[in-house]
């Protein structure tokens, strides 16, 4: 049986990893192919990479095979989106270094990791958060609750000082509670727009409150948010244990 296969063709195929998850997807034509054409391979551009494994999650029926494949090459590059690439690196051959970086992150989509776990990071509003399950990825919408709540408040600004305008705004702002705080998406965008606030954030997950710490820590965001593990729903009260968890933290008690 004879397999027509393109140059671009032999020089992707090289590029699976040799295992059986993988291997399985190729008929022995194909298994005997790369193993020929390893040897002739020349570098992949990143446009390469992309149109090939977009084929490979399409084949195993992977959700947006196109945009998974794009990050990923992206992500390797160090950009964000494989839109923000120039021209020239679309072009530019890959380094073996970075194909196999792309393969390993393919390698994780393809056991249907989500793309914003295999990348370990993703963006919320304007902030660049680290991802690790098993704590939730924040959804679209949560986005638009976040503006709406700075909306809000600009609007309570803007009202106060219409009905006094000799009055200074409160030098403190306000305080943000969040119960269930995730990676922090929501309590650390609020903080970042509205530079006057406070918050608290707490999470039943320590994974979650981990997560929260170090993104608020990246974001350099620590000092204006207190972190607490604690589930809500336990015998103490939420306010007898925030009281009290402040209180010790400040040395007030022993």
């Amino acid at each position: 049986m004879k397999v027509p296969v393109s140059a671009l063709y032999r020089k992707l195929l090289c590029l699976l990893p040799h295992n059986g998850l993988l291997d399985s997807l190729l008929n022995p034509h194909h298994c005997l192919l790369r193993q020929y054409s390893c040897s002739k391979t020349d570098l992949v551009t990143p446009a390469d990479l992309v149109s090939y494994w977009k084929g490979v999650f399409k084949a195993n029926e992977i959700p947006e095979a196109q945009a998974s494949s794009e990050y990923i090459v992206s992500h390797v590059l160090g950009a964000k989106t494989f839109q923000s690439l120039s021209a020239v690196s679309i072009s530019t051959p890959l380094s073996a270094k970075q194909q196999d970086e792309v393969q390993q992150l393919c390698l994780k989509r393809l056991q249907r990791m989500p793309v914003q776990y295999v990348l370990g990071e993703w963006d919320f509003q304007d902030l660049t958060l680290k991802m690790k399950p098993p704590v939730f990825i924040p959804r679209p919408e949560t986005e638009e609750l976040v503006s709406l709540v700075v909306d809000d408040e600009y609007k309570k600004l803007s009202s106060a000082r219409c009905k006094d305008i000799w009055q200074p705004p409160d030098p403190l702002g306000p305080v943000i509670l969040e119960i269930g705080c995730g990676s922090g998406a929501i309590v650390l965008s609020l903080l970042r727009k509205l530079p006057q606030s406070r918050a608290i954030a707490i999470d039943k997950l320590e994974a979650a409150v981990n997560l929260t710490k170090e993104n608020a820590e990246r974001l350099q965001l620590q000092k204006r948010v207190k972190i607490l593990h604690h589930d809500v729903f336990s015998s103490k009260s939420l306010s007898y244990f925030i009281y009290h968890r402040t209180r010790r933290e400040r040395g007030d008690l022993s």
